[in-house]
């Protein structure tokens, strides 16, 4: 896996499928609101932009861009090398327009400069990168790094590098997003090979589960703390946020799909077959997938407690908003 893990409270993470390790959202019984719309609906009729934004959070948020790394490294090292503190500011400055959307679709006359600074604090990569760092070391304690390094020292791994940093920036951009999301779908209509190629790694590399449940308990440790906060008139049990955000879960895994496929695809175009397919066999790997369960494993526990502090903070909003 090139440490493309990825991330929101709204999206993946730690394993149904075949990482299973860390799953914890647990299916409920179908529930509505009093109204008879269900809950998470009521509460944000996420227009497609709010949810694609939200999603996109989460999966480049989650989205590690891994380098050589010395075989003998400790897991502070490997942080080191991964390039782990230029990405969680990239995590800050993503969060603030997450936190933008969040607020116009939650408390609009709550926010201002002021949420604005309480969303940085929350994300601030020196309070965040300590909860990477326990889960992260925690996962790869006794593990053997070595073929891991072996293959980002090699050409294609420092290429593979390279390419999935400049996509990753590139797609911050809404409109190279939206075009890359175009060429995916021309790509489909013409049984284009390479995206079958995409396709394979992307199920190789089992990316696309291990997201949907971490963004899916991310949401839960949000709800949990908009209950707690008082956001809502009349009582919210467990069984009713767990079957809200199942019921979120085809959303949450079709944008998923879309945005992974849409960046691979076009970070990977100037690889050629025998090197994606060389990849490919790296990401399917035991070595490769420790390394992916590793960085999982450590967002996971970041983006939960980011979560849950988000929505503490948004209920403080929403309910002053009310008084």
């Amino acid at each position: 896996m090139s440490c493309q893990t990825t991330p929101m409270p709204a999206s993946r993470r730690s394993g149904g499928g075949r990482a299973a390790a860390g799953r914890r959202v647990d299916a409920g019984r179908a529930w509505q609101s009093r109204g008879g719309r269900a809950m998470w609906q009521d509460m944000f009729t996420a227009d497609e932009g709010f949810m694609r934004r939200a999603v996109r959070f989460l999966a480049a948020a989650l989205l590690v861009l891994c380098a050589a790394v010395p075989a003998w490294a400790d897991p502070a090292t490997l942080e080191r090398m991964l390039r782990l503190g230029d990405l969680f500011e990239v995590l800050r400055d993503e969060a603030r327009d997450y936190g933008s959307d969040l607020e116009s679709e939650l408390f609009p006359q709550a926010g201002g400069a002021g949420w604005q600074a309480e969303v940085g604090a929350i994300h601030a990569p020196e309070r965040v990168q300590p909860l990477f760092h326990a889960r992260f070391a925690a996962s790869l304690a006794g593990v053997d790094t070595v073929p891991m390094t072996a293959f980002y020292a090699s050409d294609l791994g420092r290429r593979v590098v390279g390419l999935e940093l400049a996509a990753r920036v590139a797609l911050l951009d809404d409109a190279v997003e939206e075009a890359a999301l175009a060429a995916v779908e021309e790509a489909a209509a013409a049984d284009d090979p390479r995206l079958a190629a995409v396709t394979q790694f992307i199920d190789a590399a089992d990316l696309i589960e291990p997201n949907v449940i971490g963004g899916m308990n991310a949401n839960l440790a949000f709800y949990r703390s908009l209950a707690q906060g008082g956001v809502f008139p009349y009582e919210v049990t467990e069984a009713d946020m767990l079957s809200d955000i199942w019921m979120q879960e085809p959303e949450v895994r079709a944008e998923m799909e879309a945005w992974m496929t849409a960046y691979l695809f076009l970070a990977y175009q100037p690889l050629s077959d025998a090197e994606l397919a060389a990849y490919t066999a790296f990401s399917a790997s035991e070595p490769g997938q420790r390394l992916t369960r590793a960085l999982f494993d450590g967002f996971g526990a970041m983006f939960e407690d980011v979560s849950r502090e988000m929505g503490r903070a948004a209920a403080a909003r929403m309910v002053g908003q009310t008084l």
